[in-house]
């Protein structure tokens, strides 16, 4: 059980750090694509805006010219002026001009940009003195496109420049730098696993040796009190047979030691069941023939039920069942169940015992016709030492420890246990165990 909880806290330690770890990457990832992608934008915008400032006439009606590293001859038109954007592409990667004059005729095209960008609508807004700013897939790859207006003295629109670049280098960087952050938190995460793992432990430490003395002082206590229990026990039933020797007036308190000391006796035992599963962590992984194992239940609670006139109808099944467990405990769970139902049963009543089988489970169902389980009760019934009705749970020598026992048992083998009730209506106790596989 404290492995789980060591576990549960370990779990818990690596999901609040990785919460954490996440909300810090994730953002500076996008601080940092932001920011690579706002400086490769203002530096774009920079050479857009300093064609304006290229030429000494603001009247100019011509934009000619290709930078030098693209090879093109230079493009002259009947003008007083020219703007020449060749000083503008000394980079690398290399840059891509277009111009557009003031009606959104090409003046001078892209050099190796073939494809129809999708820029309609920006260069429209150029011509209106507004910058665009867009990205376009050419050839699978992403390009950065400003469309800037160019305007003279007047604050006239006369043209309007289109400078291109390649996105790929900056999606690489972006790219390396997601993949060193998805290492470095996946790294993080597993060291963050591994020490809160061993914290954890270092931190159970206490806690574990003191769960350790609780469970070896119950389980040594219930043993010791075993003894004396059956002496009075077993004076107390001498006494009884003993009856011409006993005053009228002692056999109440001689029947009332009996009955304690029968109450005491079946405590003992269920605390020592308990203890014994709390030491027991891990169980074997048999296989059990369910069939059988409930069959010989129903013949056990019988000798308990029948004097009372309670029939326990038990299933029709035949044929073995195979589920993974302990013999042991399958029984210890059913007959607790069973136990359950004859105690809070009526007398003359039936208990019926029901099996159904999936590929991959095998389930028993428990059904009395006793009063039924209030709704606000049924997620404590499993508590240990829990009764609903605390007065009649004693006169019928319940404690509180049956269907606790019950579940902690079916924990330990990896089974379910579950409990659906209505007032007036009865109990149904279903527990489900994990079927063997079948071959062949």
């Amino acid at each position: 059980m404290l492995g789980r909880v060591r576990l549960t806290m370990t779990v818990t330690n690596v999901l609040v750090v990785a919460v954490v770890v996440v909300a810090l990457l994730f953002t500076a990832f996008f601080v940092a694509q932001r920011v690579i992608t706002r400086n490769a934008d203002s530096e774009l915008i920079e050479i857009a805006e300093s064609v304006q400032r290229i030429g000494g006439n603001p009247g100019f009606a011509a934009v000619t010219g290709r930078p030098s590293p693209f090879a093109r001859p230079t493009s002259r038109r009947d003008s007083t002026t020219q703007v020449d954007l060749r000083d503008l592409a000394r980079r690398d990667p290399p840059l891509e001009f277009a111009v557009f004059d003031a009606s959104g005729q090409s003046a001078l095209p892209f050099l190796t940009i073939t494809d129809a960008l999708p820029l309609d609508s920006d260069l429209d807004s150029a011509l209106s003195g507004a910058r665009q700013i867009s990205t376009v897939q050419i050839s699978g790859a992403p390009v950065r496109v400003v469309s800037q207006p160019i305007i003279d003295s007047q604050g006239e629109v006369i043209a309007v420049v289109q400078v291109a670049e390649s996105r790929q280098a900056q999606d690489q960087i972006v790219n390396t730098l997601r993949n060193v952050l998805l290492a470095v938190g996946g790294a993080g995460l597993v060291f963050a696993g591994a020490v809160g793992y061993v914290l954890s432990g270092r931190s159970m430490r206490p806690v574990n040796a003191a769960f350790e003395r609780q469970k070896s002082f119950v389980a040594d206590a219930a043993h010791e009190l075993r003894t004396p229990l059956s002496i009075i026990s077993a004076n107390a039933e001498a006494l009884d047979m003993q009856s011409s020797v006993v005053d009228e007036e002692d056999k109440d308190l001689l029947s009332g030691i009996r009955s304690e000391s029968t109450y005491l006796a079946a405590l003992v035992t269920k605390l020592l069941e308990m203890a014994r599963l709390d030491f027991e962590e891990g169980q074997s992984n048999s296989e059990v023939d369910l069939a059988s194992t409930v069959r010989d239940a129903c013949e056990a609670i019988s000798t308990i039920a029948g004097p009372r006139g309670i029939v326990v109808e038990p299933p029709e099944f035949d044929r073995p069942i195979a589920v993974r467990g302990d013999r042991v405990l399958v029984r210890l769970i059913v007959l607790s169940l069973l136990d359950n139902a004859v105690k809070y049963s009526g007398d003359r009543s039936k208990i019926v015992v029901d099996m159904d089988t999936t590929a991959s489970t095998a389930s028993v169902q428990i059904r009395d016709a006793g009063p039924g389980i209030p709704p606000e009760h049924l997620e404590r019934v499993f508590d240990r030492f829990y009764r609903v009705d605390k007065a009649r749970s004693r006169s019928t020598g319940g404690a509180g420890l049956g269907l606790a026992i019950a579940q902690r048992a079916a924990e330990s083998i990896r089974g379910k246990l579950s409990l659906k009730s209505e007032l007036g209506s009865g109990t149904v106790a279903t527990v489900e165990f994990e079927r063997v596989a079948v071959h062949g």
